[in-house]
């Protein structure tokens, strides 16, 4: 046996063996995911750690990629006795994530562009402030098989918010240190449902 057939037949093997895993996997390719989060805002938000809940339907492309629809809703309080109140964000991202590797263990890299709406009420002033904007997230995460219909996920994100670049001047000095874009550290834990 030459080296060219030996090359082919290690291709062929390889490509059935590539064919075989991607039946595996469509098999289960589509999935829920609800999740928990933990929300820690930037120091421009003026705000204390949060906690929120979302859901997540995904489809796996194919052994590296996922692409997910999320939804959430996260709540915080305000800091100091100056402007008491509590955030609301609700909003949702198109996400893509990068499978390192697909195991029991399986790490992923992800990132996500979507919208947010943000709604603050301060009671003591008899105030509110709505805005909408566009938020972008990039972070790393994993999941671990309990079951073969079961996995628990875990993941970190970096958020970029860019509401504060649409509020007029005066709520951006008061409400975000005049900054143009906030940023959040969110922490999410769930589980993942094949079906």
């Amino acid at each position: 046996m030459n080296k060219l057939t030996s090359s082919v037949i290690a291709i062929c093997l390889a490509t059935l063996a590539v064919a075989a895993n991607a039946e595996e996997v469509s098999d289960r390719s589509w999935y829920v995911s609800p999740f928990g989060s933990f929300l820690h805002p930037g120091g421009d938000r003026q705000g204390l750690n949060g906690w929120g809940a979302g859901m997540a339907v995904g489809k796996v492309i194919n052994q590296q990629f996922n692409m997910e629809l999320r939804g959430f809703w996260q709540n915080y309080q305000h800091k100091g006795d100056f402007f008491p109140g509590q955030t609301d964000l609700m909003g949702g991202t198109l996400d893509v994530q990068y499978y390192l590797l697909r195991d029991t263990f399986s790490p992923y890299l992800v990132a996500g562009v979507g919208g947010m709406h943000t709604s603050a009420k301060y009671p003591a002033l008899d105030a509110k402030y709505r805005e909408s904007s566009f938020i972008f997230e990039t972070g790393l995460g994993t999941t671990y098989g309990l079951a073969e219909h079961f996995l628990l996920r875990a993941d970190v994100r970096y958020r970029l918010d860019t509401m504060p670049g649409s509020a007029d001047s005066v709520t951006k000095q008061v409400f975000f240190a005049n900054k143009n874009v906030l940023n959040d550290l969110v922490l999410n834990l769930g589980f993942v449902i094949p079906f």
